[in-house]
């Protein structure tokens, strides 16, 4: 019995001996692999004092979030990595994960954390693509000295507005201004600390494929003195688009990323398979096409059925599903039979498909039947090579993604012998997450195929591109990739201007190359919120909304009689209604062009505008500023009863007056009735206005005018109407001649201004007494007057630059009184 005990206690101390050796060996191999390790070592061999480093990580390399016994109390260990060209974002405070692939939305991802101890407080998700005010209004309620952890998800840094950079800024971000287009951003932050004492990055997501930016690192709290700041956006009130206005009149509607309509099945452990896919990369996922009539469709993803009997209303046709490429989440279903129904609304669903994002397909029974060419050709963008062979009965299973621009090797299609069904397709994989990841594709026959595509810059304006091809140069190799966002403000004192806080409304026409021109234009103005920009398109001119979405900017389809009335008023009605707080919109209609000082002469105007009760419009384009008598860019006139013409800033005021109950306000372009208002009137046009041949017949466009090419400074005389009145009266009085109108016409046209001294007479006076008169001298100077001019009873007053040779006469003005 000794001898056994004996025995028994060496085998058990054997047994533990080896196992601490095993212990100790594993944890020095974690040590060894943990990149906080060896980061300390490096920091602690160059005496770095800081406590965050900035590293390279391998995009295989762990994400799960751990404790580090290297993080002495009251130091917390910090993992946070930005979203890259094929990675989500994540976020780790020692084990716990902030968020990550299971937890994570479209927009800005945040968490916010007591300053002291670390404990979460709340995690929250902001889809900031209609409106950031919820973004805003949460970052305002953070409670002083807390911690901010944030990234950002998807493309969105054109709809984060320059309120909520600010509001950032409070949490030490410095590094915030420069996130734009095609880059992601991540702040570890605290209320309260000074402008750039943040951890923060601004990385793009095709600077490297093969490595993310990562911040981790062991820190204490607080990150640096966190002062009691005041949290407030600098500036006039902030307007923001109504989301619930945007969702009834359907600006929703085609977007899938909107809907939470996806059911999810049974869990089926790897989807089948024996072993399981790498989760950082690829996704499982398996496809059985069904074997006749009277059996059902199955699709797996990521572990759990999605198209099974009674789910998702799996069934005869084509079963789709729509996933987010980096995290593999589905974010929507839908089930066609295009045995039976055309294929409307299947082109809608994957016309609606963001580009970047996979479509996975299983067909049932019959799918080819009512199958339209449209709904192939998408297919077939999508990187479908066999999608042309679908026959009657046939078996097909596809995986593609939006601006693949080549052939996917996830695709099989089993064609059936007569009548009879195709043999059932089945099959399990692990899907790449990664474009680029795609081995064995082809080239795809299209233009716009690159050698590489991992080579992309601008997936969504290739995508784009390929659907419609009237845009040549804007679609043009050097331009394909071109980024799309607004000109950057020079002058941060114009920071917050109350200008880019008005809402912008676009009416489009039926040409979407007229509105592709102005919203070039629009986005080449400085500072431009996008945020603030809405686009109203005909419902049957879906290229329109296309465009809108690729110039990040919102649009609403309306259902007019197809007049320029009816579209007009609506478009006004809607614009009113989606920023409900705003008390006034610019709108630029059709075939507009803008200045580069466009949105600087609305800033320069605004408050003696808004100041003005008498004021109803601030016009931007000037019927009479033709190019031998305009150029004055500084000049701003008041004019009672013009014509809103091309673009203008309207008050609210006159809208619900005057307009709103109307059931007609214009025929045509400039064919208004609004008597008795008051409008500033740029003597140099801030916009060019197109024309066809047809509207040249048009008086109002008969002669080309010029419009400003540069800024300019607006001077201050047309501020009140007391002020602008005692500028005209000052004008007249100093103006050493007077002559009737008779004499002006009884002379000719062409001789008149000739017997003028130019050293002598700087300008003239001219009083008329008939409206025939007045109607005669505009003819005679090639002028354009407005017909409902002269149904006022009032003075009428006009400043103009009368046509002269600029090699003997110096520039005259007349004055008609």
């Amino acid at each position: 019995m000794l001898k056994l005990n004996r025995r028994l206690l060496l085998w058990l101390a054997l047994f533990l001996t080896g196992f601490l050796i095993f212990r100790f060996a594993t944890l020095n191999e974690g040590v060894e692999d943990n990149p906080v390790r060896i980061q300390e070592k490096l920091r602690k061999a160059k005496n770095d004092e800081s406590f965050i480093e900035e590293v390279q990580e391998d995009t295989q390399s762990d994400t799960k979030c751990y404790y580090d016994n290297q993080c002495a109390l009251p130091q917390m260990l910090f993992r946070v990595r930005t979203e890259t060209d094929n990675l989500p974002p994540f976020a780790c405070l020692n084990d716990i994960k902030l968020f990550d692939t299971e937890n994570i939305g479209r927009g800005i991802n945040a968490a916010v954390l007591n300053g002291s101890t670390g404990d979460i407080i709340e995690k929250a998700t902001f889809d900031v693509t209609a409106s950031d005010e919820k973004l805003m209004t949460w970052l305002l309620k953070v409670p002083h000295a807390s911690l901010l952890v944030a990234a950002s998800f998807g493309d969105v840094a054109e709809h984060v507005s320059r309120q909520s950079r600010q509001l950032f800024e409070a949490f030490g971000a410095a590094k915030i201004d420069k996130w734009r287009v095609g880059s992601a951003y991540a702040i570890i932050g605290q209320r309260g600390i000074k402008k750039g004492e943040a951890h923060e990055t601004v990385s793009k997501f095709l600077d490297d494929s093969t490595s993310a930016k990562l911040f981790e690192g062991c820190f204490e709290l607080p990150i640096a003195e966190a002062k009691e700041v005041d949290l407030k956006i600098d500036g006039p009130p902030v307007h923001r688009a109504d989301e619930s206005k945007l969702a009834e009149l359907g600006a929703f509607e085609a977007d899938l990323l909107q809907r939470k309509d996806v059911e999810y099945g049974a869990k089926w452990k790897n989807c089948g398979m024996s072993r399981p896919c790498n989760e950082d990369d690829s996704i499982a996922v398996h496809f059985f096409s069904g074997e006749h009539k009277d059996d059902h469709p199955k699709m797996c993803i990521g572990g759990r059925l999605l198209f099974d009997k009674d789910l998702n209303n799996a069934g005869r046709g084509l079963n789709l599903a729509m996933l987010e490429p980096k995290t593999g989440k589905v974010t929507a279903v839908a089930h066609f039979d295009t045995y039976e129904d055309e294929s409307h609304g299947l082109v809608e669903w994957l016309d609606a498909v963001p580009t970047g994002y996979i479509v996975a397909v299983v067909s049932f029974d019959e799918a080819s039947n009512q199958l339209s060419e449209m709904a192939r050709r998408i297919f077939y963008e999508m990187g479908s090579s066999m999608i042309n062979r679908l026959k009657f009965r046939a078996s097909w299973y596809f995986v593609g993604q939006k601006g693949i621009g080549a052939y996917t090797p996830f695709e099989d299609l089993n064609i059936p012998q007569g009548n009879n069904w195709a043999n059932p397709i089945q099959t399990s994989f692990c899907l790449p997450k990664s474009l680029h990841k795609w081995a064995g594709r082809k080239e795809a026959s299209s233009s716009l195929s690159s050698s590489s595509v991992a080579d992309v810059r601008n997936l969504p304006k290739r995508h784009f591109c390929a659907k419609y091809d009237r845009h040549e140069e804007f679609c043009s190799g050097p331009n394909i990739d071109s980024p799309i966002m607004p000109r950057h403000l020079h002058d941060e004192q114009r920071a917050n201007d109350a200008i880019f806080n008005v809402p912008i409304l676009v009416t489009s026409g039926l040409a979407p190359d007229s509105l592709r021109m102005t919203l070039e234009s629009l986005l080449n103005q400085e500072g431009l919120n996008t945020q603030m920009v809405l686009v109203t398109y005909d419902k049957e001119y879906s290229e329109n909304a296309d465009l809108a979405a690729l110039f990040h900017v919102k649009s609403v389809a309306i259902q007019s009689n197809g007049s320029y009335n009816a579209h007009l008023l609506l478009s006004l009605s809607n614009a009113f209604s989606i920023f409900p707080d705003a008390s006034s919109v610019i709108v630029i209609e059709e075939d507009v062009t803008l200045s580069p000082d466009y949105l600087q002469y609305f800033s320069s105007i605004y408050e003696p505008y808004k100041a003005d009760a008498s004021v109803d419009l601030a016009l931007a384009f000037n019927s009479n500023g033709f190019a031998d008598t305009s150029g004055d860019g500084q000049t701003v006139y008041r004019i009672k009863n013009h014509l809103p013409i091309g673009s203008y800033l309207m008050k609210r005021d006159l809208y619900e007056k005057h307009i709103r109950l109307r059931e007609f306000c214009c025929t045509e372009r400039g064919n208004w009735d609004l008597r008795d208002s008051t409008s500033l009137i740029p003597a140099l046009s801030r916009v060019d206005i197109r024309v066809d041949e047809l509207e040249k017949q048009n008086t109002l466009f008969r002669r080309n005018r010029t419009h400003s090419q540069q800024n300019h400074l607006i001077n201050t005389e047309f501020e009140t109407s007391e002020e602008y009145s005692t500028h005209l009266n000052q004008l007249i009085h100093n103006t050493k001649k007077s002559i009737p109108i008779s004499d002006v016409l009884s002379t000719g046209c062409d001789k008149w201004s000739s017997r003028l001294n130019p050293d002598s007479i700087k300008s003239i006076l001219v009083t008329y007494s008939k409206k025939s008169e007045v109607e005669s001298l505009f003819e005679c100077m090639k002028m354009y007057l407005t017909p409902k001019l002269l149904r006022s009873n009032k003075v009428f007053r006009q400043v103009h630059a009368a046509p002269v040779d600029r090699s003997d006469y110096s520039r005259r003005k007349l004055k008609i009184d």
